[in-house]
């Protein structure tokens, strides 16, 4: 990332591996025994996840900077409009760490 003063070894094109754990919150449906449908959930997030994997993230409209608390804001921006009650996004590296975004 061209931020990062020359020599830093973020600066060069790199790669990582993420996992993403979406939260929701809401009363369990009787009937089904869940907040929501994880088919449901997958329809609407699974076509998001596409647009980053393998992709060259600076690229990405609106992840010039693409940061773990970047990723999950640009996640949450598409996301939230399809599951209202989305209660957060979780960018993990394994064995590493990441962040939790909840809108605020």
């Amino acid at each position: 990332m061209p931020t990062f003063e020359k020599g830093h070894h973020y600066r060069n094109m790199h790669g990582h591996s993420y996992e993403v754990i979406i939260k929701l919150s809401g009363k369990v449906n009787a009937k089904n025994n869940w907040v929501m449908d994880f088919d449901k959930i997958d329809s609407y997030v699974k076509p998001e996840i596409s647009i980053l994997d393998h992709s060259v993230l600076n690229e990405i409209d609106g992840l010039k900077h693409p940061t773990s608390e970047n990723i999950a804001q640009w996640l949450w921006k598409r996301i939230k409009k399809k599951i209202p009650n989305l209660e957060s996004i979780e960018i993990n590296r394994p064995r590493i760490g990441g962040c939790v975004f909840n809108g605020d």
